[in-house]
């Protein structure tokens, strides 16, 4: 289906964005609706960027499930420092299957490769999520 323009004048093609919306529901679950109102107050652009390529594109791919993706994607914010983001992808992961002791030793694997204090840092964060459960 060809992309069309959405209201604020960027490409959406539909097929991608339900798609996406289809993953984050496999995701979350319940909360997907709340999840995707968030981003659409925060920015409805970024909205849509997010379910036709983050979701649509890289988590509805082939190839891997999507709990194997999550522990990806903390691997990736770990390394990067980014706790606000590793925050809600410990929530997604937990809720796609992923035990605390999987995502304690992606966590602990990027010692070598981010270092101690993004190791650390990413710990805390989900001693924190855990905690908050």
């Amino acid at each position: 289906m060809p992309s069309t323009r959405d209201e604020t004048g960027g490409r959406v093609n539909p097929e991608d964005y339900e798609r996406g919306r289809a993953v984050l529901k496999e995701m979350l679950g319940d909360g997907a609706d709340a999840a995707a109102e968030s981003m659409r107050q925060l920015d409805p652009d970024f909205e849509r960027m997010v379910m036709s390529f983050v979701m649509s594109d890289l988590y509805g791919r082939e190839g891997l499930d999507l709990k194997t993706r999550l522990l990806c994607t903390i691997a990736a914010l770990t390394v990067q420092g980014r706790q606000t983001q590793l925050a809600v992808h410990v929530d997604r992961a937990i809720g796609t299957g992923a035990t605390p002791r999987e995502i304690r030793e992606v966590i602990l694997q990027m010692a070598g490769f981010g270092g101690f204090p993004a190791t650390w840092d990413a710990l805390v964060t989900l001693k924190e999520r855990l905690e908050s459960a």
